[in-house]
């Protein structure tokens, strides 16, 4: 590979980047500088749609929902589904071990305080706790049990709003089975602190005897379900569960159908990333073509007595070559170091933005937004970045090259 001639002509590249440091330098800095920014900023928002997808399937979503087709439909939990050990093996077969089949009941509390909207969920306590953090949030009482019949737990917000504590009785209002309305009190038996103040008001949770015994006036002995929430890694396994749970019963939803206010807001930041890695493309090729450029027809005199002691173009070409992967490689470790250490600082710091919200909790859809941002960095960020850079920093030089060597009367 490299003979004798190569080698020497690599040298004189070596030689020509130290003869002139200050602008190879600022082309180096130039091309490490982009490639900190470029990554940086796609892990950044990477990061932002990461931890808006963990908030939103951690809010009782889940990355998919098998739904019943009637509950799909306007929501009428009136068709609840038995939960045979079929569909249960079609969720370990795939290794889901995170779902939990849930009767969904809109209701809302009567007190002194006021009234309030409530969604009630009669869960398998076993399998929601495997599902969702709920029942290791419990700050005051205890979780509920699937033998309890009258407990309800609820969240620490509606419980600060209407002074509830565990023992208390709370008076919930709701239509049954039947469109009847029905008044039942219930026995809270824990308060819990998870997720959002949103969260916190809305939800509470029941047993499958419960909400059985309120909403369909009988209790059953098999589980009944008009949703189950499960999790998966993401979203690119879904045609898959499509195939398996395609029927007339049932529907299969992704948490970007389920809140398509945060699916727009990824959406928007997917456009963003682009329009940066444009911005950031344009910047680094007029930053590091004009340079590079100017760089050669400063050797214009250089070339015309290289060429009088018989230089021919091809070696020539062979320099720039030469010179252009030397940069890169330098480039290349500055970039990497920087990303090291930034790296290594934000993944435990991440990206502080508490003090613009000045203590306040902000939320999108009843999505409590985090006020840290962990930048999310990935080899295919780092393989795009610099495969954009390589491609233009040899199309810098060559360009350079030609148009250099077109001034030039040089012989083949």
């Amino acid at each position: 590979m490299f003979n004798d001639e190569n080698l020497y002509l690599f040298k004189f590249a070596y030689r020509s980047i130290l003869r002139n440091r200050g602008r190879s330098f600022f082309i180096g800095f130039s091309v490490s500088l982009a490639v900190f920014i470029a990554v940086w900023v796609l892990a950044f928002f990477d990061g932002v749609n990461g931890q808006i997808q963990t908030a939103v399937v951690n809010t009782n979503t889940g990355f998919y929902q098998l739904q019943e087709k009637s509950y799909a439909r306007t929501t009428d939990a009136s068709h609840p589904l038995p939960f045979h050990s079929e569909i249960e093996k079609k969720f370990r077969d795939q290794g889901i071990h995170q779902f939990s089949p849930e009767i969904v009941v809109d209701a809302n509390i009567s007190a002194p305080e006021g009234n309030a909207a409530l969604v009630v969920l009669g869960i398998v306590p076993e399998l929601h706790q495997n599902f969702l953090g709920v029942a290791g949030s419990i700050t005051q009482g205890k979780f509920i049990e699937e033998s309890d019949s009258e407990g309800i737990v609820i969240g620490q917000e509606l419980a600060a709003i209407f002074k509830y504590k565990p023992g208390d009785q709370m008076v919930v209002n709701y239509q049954d089975v039947n469109g009847e309305l029905r008044s039942e009190i219930l026995t809270v038996r824990g308060i819990y602190h998870f997720s959002s103040n949103s969260f916190e008001k809305r939800f509470a949770y029941t047993s499958q005897k419960t909400i059985q015994r309120l909403f369909l006036n009988k209790e059953m002995d098999s589980v009944l379900y008009n949703r189950i929430p499960f999790m998966a890694r993401d979203l690119s396994t879904q045609e898959n569960f499509k195939s398996m749970f395609s029927n007339e019963t049932e529907v299969l939803k992704t948490w970007k159908d389920l809140n398509p206010e945060m699916s727009v807001v990824i959406e928007f930041n997917d456009g963003m990333i682009k329009f940066f890695f444009i911005i950031i493309g344009v910047t680094i090729m007029m930053t590091i073509l004009t340079p590079i450029q100017m760089l050669w027809q400063e050797r214009l005199p250089e070339l015309r007595m290289m060429n009088i002691l018989g230089v021919v173009k091809k070696r020539f070409w062979k320099i720039g070559f030469f010179e252009v992967i030397q940069m890169i490689l330098l480039s290349g470790i500055a970039s990497s170091l920087l990303l090291t250490v930034i790296l290594t600082i934000q993944s435990k710091t991440g990206v502080d933005f508490r003090h613009q919200q000045q203590g306040l909790n902000i939320e999108r859809a009843g999505i409590k937004l985090t006020g840290v941002v962990y930048p999310i960095f990935s080899a295919n960020q780092i393989l795009v970045t610099f495969g954009f850079i390589i491609f233009v920093m040899f199309f810098s030089y060559f360009w350079a090259i030609h148009r250099t060597l077109k001034k030039l009367d040089i012989s083949e």
